[in-house]
């Protein structure tokens, strides 16, 4: 992995850095800058109020361990190993560990140890059941991603065992989640700190490609808004400063959000609820959609994939190029005012080569001369491909 984190991508780091570099700098004054407070040798400045708190975080979109995805992982490995994804993830590294909380979307169950990954049979309601690779949570993880959320339309693909074995290949490689469930008091999301700030993630799915679990808090569904609205309440009641939701919908394809992902989205945030929800990130389509604010919340109506198999001839629907096209929902969280947080966002541009399965932040890459200097004339053409409908589509996006 190392050798891949070479020059042409340790400076992407500061697209995402940049986003709250004017924030950062009214919050840390230097010596002597504040009015009325001088600074001498005799008297040196003080500060007269506490720097701002910050917080950058990075949602990734659908992490699908599809068939080509595992043969490029496999092609990366290492003597004596199955497969190694941190390669296939390095280009995109810097960006994710320059977050202060960094949050993937996997979107299928991994195997334990040594499990058969791949195809696992056909939904009864139309789909393939998918296990990934054991090995894909370590590489999340070596990526730099602190956290991930679990739940989906194929959480529950191979039964109890793989949501078992899914949390069990995260706690080993160290990465916290939420969305499913081993036990009850699991299934109860926690309040964590990040740089001095308490935080709830909160992670649900609107659909399954199976019948769900006979223990409802296996899998965590958003069956109302009253439910989502309740969770928030609660988490806000056990200190949660911000308040973060993953919600994967279950139309996918689509270059907008549904009229019921709409309403969804509209009724969880209005205020009348007093649910307060700072971030909302969509997971599923497949493909990005815009940005927009939902009643005062910052909203990505899709991320699309993170990493997927999809974009190739042949695959029906899934040949869409729209496929190969992410965003990496990044924002920075300003506190303003005593537990008040501003949110600027910053979308990066993220793209899946069809080349090596290799994951890029477009547009910064191609700004970079050395980086396009050492791309092969197909990796070029790929990036600007996607670089331009992402484009295209957002207006701005980094």
């Amino acid at each position: 992995m190392s050798a891949m984190l070479s020059r042409r991508t340790t400076l992407l780091a500061v697209a995402v850095v940049a986003a709250g570099a004017t924030a950062a700098a009214t919050a840390t004054a230097a010596p002597g800058s504040i009015p009325g407070t001088p600074a001498t040798a005799a008297a040196p400045a003080q500060r007269l109020e506490p720097p701002a708190r910050t917080l950058l975080v990075a949602l990734g979109g659908d992490v699908l361990n599809e068939s080509a995805v595992n043969l490029a992982g496999a092609a990366a490995a290492g003597p004596g190993e199955r497969y190694d994804f941190a390669p296939l993830f390095a280009p995109v590294a810097p960006v994710i560990a320059g977050a202060d909380l960094a949050i993937c979307h996997a979107e299928l169950p991994i195997g334990a140890p040594g499990e058969r990954p791949g195809l696992y049979g056909r939904s009864p309601f139309g789909g393939n059941l998918l296990l990934a690779p054991y090995e894909l949570a370590q590489g999340l993880a070596d990526t730099g991603f602190d956290r991930c959320s679990t739940s989906s339309n194929h959480s529950f693909d191979t039964d109890v065992p793989g949501i078992v074995s899914t949390l069990d290949a995260l706690d080993a490689a160290g990465l916290s989640h939420v969305g499913t469930a081993r036990s009850p008091e699991e299934a109860v999301p926690d309040v964590f700190t990040v740089n001095g700030i308490r935080v709830a993630h909160l992670a649900y799915t609107r659909s399954s490609n199976t019948v769900p679990p006979r223990d409802a808090w296996m899998l965590s569904r958003a069956l109302s808004p009253q439910q989502v609205i309740a969770d928030v309440r609660g988490a806000r009641a056990a200190g949660a400063e911000l308040v973060i939701v993953s919600l994967h919908i279950g139309v996918e394809m689509q270059r907008e959000p549904t009229d019921t992902d709409l309403q969804f989205a509209y009724a969880i945030t209005d205020p009348r609820g007093d649910a307060r929800i700072d971030l909302l990130v969509h997971h599923g389509p497949h493909v990005p959609q815009q940005l927009a604010y939902v009643n005062g919340t910052f909203t990505y109506w899709s991320v699309g994939n993170f990493v997927s198999g999809m974009g190739t001839p042949g695959s029906g629907k899934y040949a869409d190029q729209r496929t190969l096209d992410g965003l990496l929902a990044t924002a920075r969280f300003t506190e303003t005012s005593p537990g008040v947080f501003h949110v600027d966002p910053w979308p990066v541009a993220l793209c899946t080569s069809k080349i090596d399965r290799t994951v890029w932040p477009a547009i910064a890459a191609l700004a970079d001369p050395a980086s396009v200097a050492s791309m092969s004339p197909a990796r070029v053409a790929e990036l600007r491909a996607c670089a331009g409908r992402t484009t295209a589509l957002m207006g701005t996006v980094h």
